[in-house]
């Protein structure tokens, strides 16, 4: 398991999608960030490589993790898209990420464990090669494994660092009870991170289920006109709301303070 170990405090992650939202964040209260695109139209995507450079000099005390997917739909990859990915993955760790967040599934729903292995060994192999540990998250692919104990289990044996999980439900709060059954299944020997569809009024329960961090992407949608060519006249952008960061930090203070 990596170097955030678990047990000290629950750490707050904010996905967000340009440089501006990683420093709103770190400014608001976030521990750590993972950095995609295309959040809102996809569930994430990889980001740009200068996005990563230059967001990889955010100093936030957890750092910058990744999101390594090539497309948005479902997590069953050809070998293509697999290579694809596995390149992405080394290529943002030498852009300065702190981690990457990567997933697949085979098509029966299990783990596609041999992607898993390859991008555990890319993340070794560069935390060797930069004298640094690279942490390793498995995202929301986790939702539609078919056994996710079994998953939860193939992922701690791969040195899996943490797994971004709603516990298989639409959202956080519809899936507590199995993420307080995740949890408890780990004996401390990965995370469990709780996230989808979180909003800072959620942040207190997912705190007593006995998680070890949270995750939301704390995005507002302004309307910004592309005009021909540019995504027509009902374009919107995302941006990270200082303010829902700020919300959240404080949630997560208040649970962490009154389970004392």
């Amino acid at each position: 398991m990596g170097q955030d170990t678990q047990g000290t405090r629950v750490r707050l992650e904010v996905a967000v999608q340009d440089w501006a939202g990683a420093r709103l964040a770190r400014e608001a209260g976030a521990d750590r960030i993972e950095l995609c695109a295309a959040l809102g139209a996809t569930g994430g995507l990889t980001p740009s490589q200068g996005l990563i450079r230059l967001t990889s000099q955010v100093e936030l005390p957890l750092g910058v993790q990744v999101l390594i997917r090539g497309r948005g739909g479902n997590f069953v990859y050809s070998e293509d898209e697999q290579e694809v990915q596995v390149l992405d993955a080394r290529l943002a760790i030498r852009a300065g990420a702190s981690g990457v967040v990567v997933g697949a599934l085979e098509r029966g729903g299990q783990i596609d464990r041999d992607f898993a292995q390859r991008m555990a060994d890319v993340a070794q192999q560069e935390s060797e090669r930069q004298g640094r540990h690279i942490d390793l998250t498995f995202h929301r692919a986790f939702d539609a494994a078919r056994d996710r104990e079994a998953a939860l289990e193939t992922l701690i044996g791969l040195g899996y660092d943490r797994v971004l999980t709603s516990g298989g439900a639409p959202t956080v709060g519809e899936g507590l009870e199995a993420l307080r059954q995740l949890a408890a299944q780990t004996h401390g020997r990965i995370q469990i991170m709780a996230g989808g569809g979180l909003k800072p009024e959620g942040i207190g329960q997912a705190v007593a289920a006995g998680v070890d961090a949270v995750h939301l992407s704390a995005r507002k949608v302004l309307s910004s006109s592309g005009g021909p060519g540019g995504g027509g006249e009902a374009s919107q952008i995302e941006v990270t709301d200082a303010d829902i960061v700020r919300a959240a930090a404080a949630a997560r203070d208040a649970a962490l303070a009154e389970g004392r």
